[in-house]
């Protein structure tokens, strides 16, 4: 009896829980999608979050354990290629390079004497071979010298702005310490992790356009990089853009401003 009764009141049940919690019954019922026809699976326009960074950083470290003399450059300051990021007190270096070049210039002499006197026969062969081995080992130590004391000053390998510093002079660091970071401020590139459906139409050279929460402006900018991997559990994959040369040298963009990038679909004719 109970499966003659509920059907024929299933229908009325509906209409009235759906009066109930206020749904239109219109929209209540689908309509059917057409076999063969699927829905898009992306919009015409779709963006994603994007962080901007310097297409050239770095992470200055000390070379060597000692005393800082001078750390000329704050954050924020700018400096140009070769310019003196951080100089060392290095007194006892030079001093020791002093000594191992006074030390390779008498070997050398040592053997320019032994060899006069191989040509008169006043010295054995043992002798030379003997002079000849401590003028090498003496150059061997004069370059290991002067390499520390190149290591002394370290110079900017491009011309840019200094992000953060780990350390102010008469401070003493140990070898491998972080001292400063610095980057390009000419060139910016933006990174962003998109939907990974978007490889099927995106590839290096497509249009983006970033809308920097900062500053509120918009930069045209161009795939430059695609990662070579998916995330399996949230399907997406990271893009590099790179900004265009002129808005890229912006002095209002700093690394780590964030927005939102824009990408439009190929044929969807967004402006």
């Amino acid at each position: 009896m109970a499966s003659l009764i509920f059907p024929a009141l299933r229908p009325r049940a509906g209409l009235m829980l759906a009066a109930w919690m206020g749904v239109s019954t219109i929209a209540y019922a689908e309509a059917p999608i057409p076999p063969g026809q699927a829905l898009s699976a992306t919009p015409a326009v779709d963006s994603a979050r994007a962080q901007l960074v310097a297409a050239r950083r770095a992470v200055i470290s000390s070379g060597l354990s000692g005393k800082i003399d001078t750390l000329p450059f704050r954050e924020g300051d700018r400096f140009k290629k070769g310019d003196v990021l951080v100089a060392y007190d290095c007194a006892l270096n030079r001093a020791r390079l002093e000594r191992a070049v006074l030390a390779e210039s008498a070997a050398r002499k040592k053997q320019a004497v032994a060899e006069q006197l191989e040509v008169l026969k006043s010295i054995s062969r043992s002798d030379v071979e003997q002079a000849r081995a401590t003028v090498a080992v003496a150059r061997a130590e004069s370059s290991a010298e002067r390499v520390l004391v190149d290591r002394c000053t370290i110079t900017a390998p491009f011309a840019g702005r200094v992000g953060e510093t780990y350390a102010r002079a008469a401070e003493s660091v140990a070898e491998g310490e972080k001292l400063v970071s610095i980057y390009d401020d000419s060139a910016f590139e933006l990174e962003a992790i998109v939907p990974s459906r978007w490889l099927a139409w995106l590839t290096p050279g497509s249009p983006l356009r970033i809308t920097v929460d900062e500053t509120g402006r918009t930069y045209e900018a161009a795939v430059s990089h695609i990662a070579g991997a998916v995330d399996p559990v949230s399907q997406s994959v990271k893009i590099i853009g790179r900004l265009e040369d002129k808005q890229s040298a912006s002095v209002d963009l700093l690394p780590g401003m964030s927005g939102s990038v824009r990408v439009d679909l190929p044929g969807s004719g967004a402006p």
